[in-house]
């Protein structure tokens, strides 16, 4: 699997240019799951950054003991878990590969070292970030205005 041609196709990435995103490859890591393997458990330290090349990939909370609710499943060009990049805080869901996958990995620590080397590359990437949840919240205001007005 190569690299540049997904983070080049990812919406995260969309305003970098071809050395931005041959920079950031460097810092990733490529890897082939097979179903159904956790990737991280609700409430583990947040580590990583995961991208969808290829499979899927269940999101779900915990209800109670031994309950799950699947909250979305994410498929190639999705991308996940962006917040443990900046904050070092427990998951608050379980990620579950659901189909065999490609998956690209960014590491708080491969960030950092990112951010050091190529501070420009860097702060791209957490601006996408921003715009990315930015875009998620409007998208979602209308379900949240329609579940809060009991419809």
């Amino acid at each position: 699997m190569a690299k540049i041609k997904p983070l080049k196709e990812n919406v995260l990435f969309k305003d970098f240019s071809d050395k931005e995103i041959a920079v950031l490859s460097k810092f990733v890591e490529e890897k082939t799951i097979s179903a159904p393997t956790p990737l991280f458990l609700e409430n583990m330290k947040g580590e990583s950054m995961y991208i969808v090349v290829v499979g899927a990939i269940t999101l779900s909370k915990m209800l109670s003991e031994g309950e799950h609710k699947t909250l979305t499943t994410m498929g190639p060009g999705d991308f996940f878990g962006e917040m443990a990049l900046i904050e070092d805080g427990p998951r608050s869901v379980s990620a579950i590969v659901a189909q065999d996958a490609q998956i690209l990995v960014l590491k708080r620590k491969e960030f950092e070292k990112l951010m050091e080397e190529a501070p420009k590359v860097a702060v791209k990437v957490v601006i996408g970030m921003y715009k990315t949840l930015s875009d998620r919240i409007r998208s979602s205001s209308p379900q949240i205005q329609q579940m809060l007005m009991g419809k």
